[in-house]
């Protein structure tokens, strides 16, 4: 879904209904829970990179690659 066509409402909304969708599953034992902070963290940047529009992530991409050639 593309975030940045809704109103930031919807998008607040969507991701509260994601995130409790997900805690529900953890729950029933369909999903197992992230048991380490790495895994968290790593489960943050999946589902933002899923939300980000493409052209972000293109820029973002463009800039690692700038700083990895200064180094």
């Amino acid at each position: 879904m593309n975030y940045a066509s809704v109103d930031p409402l919807s998008a607040k909304e969507a991701r509260i209904q994601t995130a409790a969708n997900e805690a529900y599953r953890v729950l029933e034992g369909q999903e197992s829970a992230p048991t380490n902070p790495r895994e968290r963290l790593l489960d943050i940047l999946r589902n933002a990179t899923r939300e980000a529009p493409l052209h972000a992530l293109a820029l973002a991409f463009i800039f690692g690659v700038m700083a990895a050639r200064r180094r």
